[in-house]
């Protein structure tokens, strides 16, 4: 049988609520309509989401535990996942670095940017420690 690599899904956040006052996509300094972004935040409870899905290589059948630490300029949270469970958190608009760390695993390191009322996904592959 072929290995194959293991997708795990995992929905990664951290319900911190606030809202900036710009629109998805655009840099500072841009011409932006506050009214209809605050808006869009509102509905969006102030906050966007951040799926990452893990791909283990080579894959595992049982039941592992990955690590993940969020921080951005104002927080900083380290949460163990279930990683065939997974989990949700939600971001505050921001920059966040992502450590993601699994025993047997190389440890990978990625860089997210969640805008109000986003929904990203993000991918990544775990491979097994030589």
């Amino acid at each position: 049988m072929k290995n194959r690599p293991y997708v795990v899904p995992l929905v990664v956040g951290l319900f911190v609520g606030g809202c900036a006052h710009s629109a998805p996509g655009t840099s500072a300094g841009a011409s932006v309509n506050t009214s209809s972004a605050a808006s869009t935040c509102a509905s969006a409870n102030g906050v966007g989401k951040l799926r990452l899905s893990l791909t283990l290589q080579p894959a595992v059948s049982e039941t592992t535990e990955a690590l993940v630490r969020l921080e951005s300029e104002t927080e900083r949270s380290t949460v163990r996942v279930n990683a065939t469970l997974g989990t949700t958190f939600e971001l505050r608009p921001g920059t966040y670095r992502l450590s993601i760390s699994l025993p047997g695993y190389n440890n990978a390191e990625r860089t997210a940017i969640i805008d109000c009322g986003s929904d990203k996904a993000l991918t990544v592959q775990l491979t097994r420690k030589r």
